[in-house]
């Protein structure tokens, strides 16, 4: 019997109750497990505007208020556009 490898993927909450997102850690077989974890996370409290998925530091999806990912222009490179 082969143990299945878990993966630690980041959560970056936006909760209306801190200025700031919080960061949970969630370990799942795969990336659609955590994206269902996420998703049940969002209907669980009405705190919870949204919620950003990475894994290993690489953003791979967000939901709700943290769908889009907005850069600042300052951090932008050269040239590139809204």
């Amino acid at each position: 019997m082969r143990a299945a490898l878990l993966h630690t993927f980041e959560f970056y909450l936006d909760d209306d109750r801190y200025a700031v997102p919080t960061l949970h850690l969630v370990d799942s077989d795969d990336e659609p497990g955590a994206l269902a974890v996420a998703r049940r996370l969002l209907e669980e409290s009405a705190h919870y505007r949204g919620i950003e998925v990475c894994l290993e530091g690489e953003r791979l999806t967000g939901l709700g208020s943290l769908a889009t990912r907005v850069v600042p222009s300052e951090l932008r490179p050269a040239g590139a556009e809204d």
